[in-house]
């Protein structure tokens, strides 16, 4: 036998064409979870960061007044003197987007229901409904305060407007897109229309239904906010509105800044019931 053989036999079987030996395979380089973790805080705090350093310097090397853009530790100062103030317009928002995004949620999974159960509806009521997008929801503004007054009820119809369509969206998609095989086993199984949309269908929107929603959470505080500029007494809108009109463009950024972590808080919220409601999904994203 020759010593090539004896290696080869001494080394174990051949290894897959293509595939490298395990003792040649470099040691695994995966990042720690942790660590992975603290990476996606980090680069955006870090980005953040970098950010607000070249911006504080500019304004204050440019000499740039404080009426037409001020420093970020001016904005930081201003949210500390004005923070009492800002309780009641926090929870009045809070309150137009949290009820407008779960009626507009209802609402969206609901019709995504009615226009996929009947090939009928569908084709009679889902364009009717895309076309019904065109038109701005800040035009209907007018006739929601005709119709339900000045208080919270319009601003809720406003953001349930807004919502609704890409939780509908996805939905239906979702709904559409399930493999015929899976209602077929149902209905071999002696499963009625009914049992195949229940059983199947409807389980098959949720994934959708909710990435739907991540999208209109994002919405949802912008949304109140443009109905309270119209036509509000309290809220974050009603803040940027009177800050406006007095000049005050640190206020306004305190303004823009809580709408922007608001917006955030809804984004996680919803990620986390995503995670929550859809445990086989979590290692798909």
């Amino acid at each position: 036998m020759s010593t090539r053989a004896v290696a080869r036999r001494r080394s174990g079987p051949d290894p897959v064409v293509g595939q490298r030996p395990a003792w040649r395979r470099p040691a695994g380089r995966e990042p720690h979870p942790v660590g992975r973790r603290a990476g996606r805080v980090l680069a955006p705090l870090l980005t953040v960061a970098a950010l607000l350093t070249v911006w504080e310097a500019w304004v204050r090397l440019a000499g740039v007044p404080e009426f037409v853009l001020p420093a970020p530790s001016q904005v930081a100062r201003t949210a500390v003197e004005v923070a009492p103030l800002l309780g009641p317009h926090v929870a009045t928002t809070l309150t137009e987007a949290a009820a407008g995004l779960a009626l507009g949620a209802v609402a969206g999974l609901l019709l995504g229901i009615v226009v996929t159960a009947s090939r009928v509806t569908g084709d009679a009521v889902y364009p009717l409904v895309v076309l019904t997008q065109t038109v701005p929801v800040v035009v209907l503004a007018p006739l929601m305060i005709l119709w339900a007054g000045f208080g919270l009820l319009p601003k809720v119809i406003l953001v349930s407007l807004t919502v609704f369509f890409p939780v509908l969206v996805s939905a239906v998609g979702a709904m559409r897109a399930v493999d015929a095989e899976h209602s077929d086993m149902v209905a071999g199984l002696g499963g009625t229309r009914l049992d195949q949309f229940l059983l199947v269908r409807l389980p098959a929107s949720v994934p959708g239904a909710l990435a739907g929603l991540r999208v209109a959470a994002t919405y949802a505080v912008g949304a109140a906010v443009v109905a309270e500029y119209l036509a509000g007494q309290s809220g974050l809108g009603v803040f940027v509105q009177r800050s406006r009109k007095a000049y005050a463009v640190d206020q306004i950024f305190v303004g823009v800044v809580l709408i922007a972590l608001l917006s955030g808080l809804f984004f996680a919220l919803v990620a986390a019931l995503t995670r929550v409601a859809t445990p086989w999904q979590r290692g798909k994203s």
